[in-house]
């Protein structure tokens, strides 16, 4: 990995130092235009829990010692600090401030959402804050830090987790 950098800081220099070609190298060796094997499961995979927690509230499914209140809500900060702690490092290499920002606002919002906000009210904020996240996506793809491949998973991932959570809010309003 080192050995990259180098080969790149000396073709850099080689190429008359530009730092922006340099930081365009850094870019595109980040962002191949393959993603890994495990990527597409492991981020579908991550869709799961969405799925449960409308199973669990419906009374499909149970889990000793879990409801489906519980597990929805401990799910969704796992998710929304995972997403804000990705977003927070492509924008520190990006050097970019309003996306440092948002992804702080992002994680902030859905801790005061779980602590104040357990209800339906609650769960359409769940649903702005993920589609926040999808628009700082949005913003790193027009960047090309990330790849049209990854975008898109990442449409289709938070489309499916949104349709979850409007699932669960509808099964909510019912069942109580």
């Amino acid at each position: 990995m080192q050995s990259s950098f180098y080969l790149a800081q000396k073709m850099g220099a080689v190429l008359g130092g530009s730092q922006v070609l340099f930081r365009e190298m850094q870019t595109r060796k980040v962002m191949k235009q393959r993603l890994h094997a495990v990527v597409l499961p492991l981020t579908f995979a991550g869709a799961l829990p969405f799925l449960i927690a409308c199973l669990l509230k419906l009374g499909w499914l149970q889990l000793p010692n879990v409801s489906a209140d519980v597990w929805l809500w401990s799910y969704t900060l796992i998710i929304a600090a995972f997403m804000s702690g990705s977003h927070w490092g492509l924008a520190l290499r990006d050097e970019d401030s309003v996306a440092l920002i948002g992804s702080n606002v992002c994680a902030l919002l859905i801790f005061g959402i779980a602590l104040w906000f357990q209800g339906p009210l609650g769960l359409l904020l769940l649903i702005g804050v993920f589609i926040a996240q999808l628009f700082l996506d949005q913003k790193f793809k027009t960047r090309s830090t990330i790849n049209n491949r990854y975008w898109r998973l990442r449409l289709v991932v938070t489309s499916i987790v949104c349709v979850f959570l409007t699932a669960y809010l509808l099964i909510s309003i019912i069942a109580d």
